[in-house]
């Protein structure tokens, strides 16, 4: 019923919308019978072929999609039955954000529509993107960290980081520390690029507080950079999307300036 999903989804949120009087004041319509059903199921009649009503909800044979009239009046009356015991309450919102995603997309497509034809983005452009974005985004670092408990070590653990001394060094010059103190490899991780202000091996972070209530110094072992040619098509993608994003806001600004909407922007 994939073909009939859209148009239930939007009679189901039409529904949503009207008061009880409205559903009363349909109740005399053709597309629905009174006696079993109680659902209150309005679907206005349409141009198309109708193979099938169930409690006077018409089926149209646009919406068989090549399956049996039998499946889609079982599908239609396990739907009424479900609305009978009021789950479309459960999906009210999803139904306004599908209703949001379609609408928005058409009034997209008519801002990309009515734009004048775009230059056609330049090697040089995505070269910017590339060398804006590759310590972030393209470059992988295999990180190693010294792990301690205690905030006072992490001036000394840092200065001999520093000084070029192998964690496990580190960790034997500090014999009072125990097992508070230990070397672990974190392998690739793209999220600790931040850590680092300069991206080469050897490179030392400043000392990390982690949600653990531990804290680290970590240290880049291995760094692999992305090749520009090996993302220049996702970066052409990324490119093109941003020039979009920024149609769509300037379209939106347009609007908002002119028809005067209030936006308030809520502190988290």
């Amino acid at each position: 019923m994939k073909t009939a999903l859209p148009i239930l989804l939007t009679v189901l949120l039409f529904l949503s919308a009207c008061g009880q009087s409205g559903t009363k004041e349909k109740a005399g319509t053709g597309d629905r019978q009174p006696g079993s059903n109680t659902t209150g199921i309005v679907k206005p009649e349409r141009a198309g072929k109708v193979v099938a009503r169930v409690n006077g909800v018409p089926i149209y044979e646009e919406e068989l999609n090549g399956r049996p009239v039998d499946s889609l009046v079982t599908d239609e009356i396990l739907y009424q039955e479900g609305l009978s015991e009021g789950l479309e309450k459960k999906y009210q919102d999803k139904i306004l954000q599908y209703q949001m995603s379609l609408v928005t997309r058409e009034v997209k497509e008519k801002i990309l529509s009515g734009m004048p034809p775009e230059k056609e983005i330049t090697e040089q452009e995505l070269l910017d993107y590339y060398n804006s974005a590759k310590d972030i985004n393209y470059t992988n670092l295999r990180v190693e960290e010294i792990n301690f408990t205690d905030r006072k070590l992490g001036d000394q653990i840092l200065k001999m980081a520093q000084e070029g001394k192998d964690f496990n060094d580190i960790v034997k010059a500090l014999p009072d520390a125990g097992s508070e103190i230990k070397v672990n490899e974190l392998g690739y991780d793209r999220k600790l690029n931040a850590y680092f202000e300069v991206k080469e091996v050897g490179a030392i972070s400043n000392i990390v507080s982690k949600k653990d209530g531990t804290y680290s110094v970590l240290k880049i072992e291995e760094l692999h950079v992305i090749p520009f040619e090996s993302a220049r098509s996702t970066i052409m993608f990324i490119v093109e999307s941003l020039k979009k994003a920024a149609a769509y806001n300037q379209y939106a600004q347009k609007i908002a300036k002119e028809k005067n909407y209030n936006i308030e922007i809520v502190k988290q």
